[in-house]
This record gives structure tokens, C-alpha cells and sequence, in this order.
């Protein structure tokens, strides 16, 4: 081996051997993966509306709570669910979609927190089509070596719901034919009063 080639190996050789290791992936980094991952599992199985991925994705014990205010617990409570209000005998959903977009997450040890957006939209059985823009909280807990959504918590703005439209539409469309009952009722009366005093004036 000729000498400038044999310096030039043990050179790179000895910068191998001072060169830092690189560092192994920590506890922490591990946990930022899981819940990356369990996040965007989350959002795929409300888009593609797997009901048996959404309930995989659940704690033994995990609490539902839906916009409605009705809550529900584990994998089982939340398809006792879907079937009652979406293939129940007396349903009130026909069809529902998501589009769920993640707006941030903490974590912190065994446990975690991520929130966002629905984007979800419900067709009543009376064929109703409510744009719902549901927000949602998920708290999500690590069970040995694997992440799970141990609460979900869905909510809607109490004060600008597509809900509370159809109600608000209802009242004045209640209101309004009061209105005009009314002022048909108090018109014949007032024709019967002047019709009598005419008379009496007789």
C-alpha cells in the first residue's frame, strides 16, 4: 500500500473513532411518535367512517361524550351508540361525515392531550343536512407499550349551531302564524263590537 494512500485511511479512521455517536431515539422522541401516529389513525378512521378503527383506537374504559351531551364508555358503549341513533328502529341520523383537522397537542409522561376541528356534517332521518363544525378534545394515555384515546369530548357553539337555527326558523315560523291567527281572531272581534254598537245606535 503506498504511503499517501495508508495516511489517508488512518486519518478517516481516527476522525470515525472521535466522531460522536448518534443519539438513540428517547423516551420522550418514542412518545412524540406514538402519539403522532395514534393522532393521524384517529383522524383516517373518522374520514373513512370505520366504526371498528375508531373503536380499536379506544381505552377498556374510555368516555364518550357526543355534542348532544349524551356520553358513552369503551369500544362496545360507542357502537351500542352508533346502532341506537344511526340503525335503531326510531333513528335520528342517517348519515354522518367527518373530515377531523388537528389544530396541536401536549404531551406530557404517559399522557396526552390533542384537540381540533370536526368538520362534520349529519343527515337527519327527516332529511335535514346540518353542518355541525364540532370541536373535539381527546386525552390519550399510554397502556404498556401502546398509546390509546382514553377520553373524547365533542363539542358545538351553543349560540351559532346549525341545531339552534332550525330551532330559531321553527319559533318564528310558530310565531308567525300566532301572529297572524291572532290579529284574524282580534279583527273578527272588533267587526262584531262595531257591528253591535252600530245596532244599539239603531
Amino acid at each position: 500500500m503506498n504511503k499517501p494512500r495508508f495516511f489517508l485511511l488512518a486519518l478517516l479512521a481516527a476522525a470515525l473513532a472521535g466522531a460522536p455517536a448518534l443519539p438513540a431515539a428517547t423516551p420522550d422522541s418514542e412518545a412524540e411518535q406514538a402519539v403522532t401516529k395514534l393522532s393521524g389513525d384517529l383522524v383516517a378512521a373518522f374520514k373513512s367512517a370505520d366504526l371498528d378503527r375508531l373503536a380499536a383506537l379506544l381505552d377498556t374504559n374510555a368516555v364518550i361524550t357526543f355534542p348532544s351531551g349524551e356520553t358513552c364508555e369503551g369500544p362496545a358503549g360507542l357502537k351500542a351508540s352508533y346502532a341506537r341513533v344511526m340503525k335503531g328502529a326510531e333513528r335520528v341520523v342517517v348519515t354522518i361525515t367527518a373530515d377531523p383537522k388537528i389544530n396541536g397537542h401536549h404531551l406530557a409522561g404517559d399522557g396526552a392531550v390533542l384537540w381540533g376541528e370536526m368538520n362534520d356534517r349529519a343527515i337527519l332521518a327527516d332529511g335535514r343536512d346540518l353542518a355541525l363544525n364540532s370541536r373535539f378534545t381527546a386525552t390519550l394515555a399510554r397502556r404498556g407499550d401502546r398509546w390509546v384515546i382514553s377520553a373524547f369530548h365533542t363539542s358545538v357553539n351553543p349560540f351559532q349551531n346549525a341545531v339552534l337555527l332550525l330551532a330559531v326558523k321553527k319559533m318564528a315560523l310558530v310565531a308567525g302564524i300566532g301572529g297572524i291567527v291572532t290579529g284574524i281572531i282580534v279583527g273578527v272581534v272588533i267587526v262584531q263590537v262595531a257591528r253591535i254598537a252600530k245596532s244599539g245606535g239603531k
